[in-house]
């Protein structure tokens, strides 16, 4: 209860500053990590490597979609329910979050799976570079519930009023990434796999650490197996509010996708390697901006819902 009394009461200074620093450096480490996993896989496997990644990007970019469709269209609807001192209809709507996760994750690894070979082809992969991205982007798949459920379960954590906790959430699968990949890559020679692998156990091992939190003391909101069935309204809000960020990030799907295909097209597979390369410097750069509006959230939406409009 007082971390979500500093939401109300606490100087708005102070209190940006103490949910934005968190967001950021987490943000920072996982576009940081982004590069040095570039650095493993290039070294490790070869440029082809890179440009089949940087071809799987735009399914990757619409998994980041749907966990930002949930989580955000989530954590704002909590924010202002705890705001408004509805606290049992926050915990509702955080169930039907979990459940909406679990059914659209499932669902795109499904899709996914049974759609990969035209999928890469539509996405341009051929030869080498086709054989790599199948064998990440499979594994990617295998790994899309992890994955989405620690992207959305992070946003509400930080909704509830625990930034640090967020912040330790992403570093924890940054960090455990980074370690395994060059093992995976170097030491078992796994490959493009073993970067793939990397990234599912680093997510998996998120996941289990966001339900560990919710199901402890230290969270306020609790899993209740009541609360753990679709409501049509709840999801229709849910929805509704994460439709902004979701079209944003589909938005950048279509571009790397149509970039990818101009580039083979009049380049060649090295040029593609190169924007993978260039794309998550770039990332370095929007990830500050990103943390300063995730940090904001919850304090507005919370105070929004309190009706302490000042």
């Amino acid at each position: 209860m007082e971390k979500i009394g500093r939401l109300e009461n606490e100087k708005i200074s102070k209190l940006l500053l103490s949910f934005s620093i968190p967001a950021i450096i987490g943000m920072m480490i996982n576009a940081l990590y982004n590069i040095v996993d570039r650095i493993f896989v290039g070294h490790g496997v070869g440029a082809e490597a890179i440009t089949a990644i940087t071809v799987c990007f735009p399914v990757m970019i619409v998994g980041l979609a749907f966990g930002l469709l949930i989580g955000i269209g989530a954590t704002a609807l909590i924010s202002i329910r705890m705001g408004e001192k509805r606290e049992e209809e926050a915990e509702k709507i955080f169930g039907n979050a979990i459940i909406l996760t679990i059914i659209i994750s499932v669902l795109l690894t499904i899709i996914g799976l049974i759609f990969l070979n035209p999928i890469l082809y539509l996405l341009g992969a051929k030869g080498e570079v086709f054989i790599l991205a199948k064998k990440f982007m499979t594994i990617i798949l295998i790994g899309m519930l992890p994955q989405t459920f620690a992207m959305a379960m992070n946003s509400i954590i930080r909704g509830e009023g625990n930034p640090k906790m967020a912040m330790a959430t992403m570093i924890l699968g940054a960090l455990l990434n980074t370690v395994l990949n060059p093992i995976f890559i170097f030491v078992f020679k796994m490959g493009i796999s073993g970067s793939a692998l990397a990234t599912l156990i680093s997510m998996s091992a998120s996941s289990v650490w966001v339900w560990c939190y919710f199901r402890s003391k230290k969270s306020h909101l609790k899993i209740k197996r009541k609360n753990l069935v679709l409501n049509k309204n709840m999801v229709k809000s849910i929805l509704m509010i994460g439709s902004s960020p979701f079209a944003v990030q589909i938005g950048s799907s279509v571009i790397m996708f149509i970039s990818n295909k101009q580039i083979l097209k009049y380049g060649n597979e090295s040029d593609v390697a190169v924007l993978g390369i260039v794309f998550s410097v770039i990332m370095l750069v929007i990830m500050p901006v990103l943390g300063l509006s995730q940090g904001a959230q919850p304090i507005i939406g919370y105070n929004y819902g309190a009706k302490k409009f000042d």
